[in-house]
């Protein structure tokens, strides 16, 4: 079996938000998002890392990009580290009354992803 596709991970989560949607559970979408990341081999997690990485975005679809930050955070991804840097740097020229909450929250993943990633293992 190959390496999965941006595509296949795509249409992945538009089915499992379509079918959480329909029971108005939206949230199980991202719970079966995060069943499906924890069983990836290491290749398949990088194709799936840089697609939530791709989610960060501002404008995109606001469930696409709650469930990646999600994963990102759950799983510590730090090859999303740039992408949400640069999307707080975004939210510099932004205005809102979601912009300081956005802010906030971007920060708190990143730092939560830094200090994992400093961690000493012995």
């Amino acid at each position: 079996m190959g390496v999965l596709t941006a595509e296949e991970v795509e249409r992945l989560w538009a089915r499992l938000d379509d079918e959480a949607q329909a029971v108005k559970l939206s949230h199980q979408a991202v719970l079966r998002f995060e069943q499906f990341y924890r069983g990836l081999s290491d290749p398949d997690r990088s194709v799936v890392d840089g697609v939530l990485a791709n989610w960060i975005g501002r404008g995109l679809d606001s469930r696409r990009r709650f469930d990646g930050l999600a994963v990102i955070s759950r799983f510590e991804i730090r090859s999303a580290l740039p992408a949400l840097r640069e999307a707080v740097s975004a939210l510099d020229c932004a205005e809102g009354p979601s912009v300081p909450f956005e802010r906030s929250k971007l920060g708190r993943i990143i730092e939560k992803i830094e200090a994992a990633g400093s961690s000493c293992v012995s």
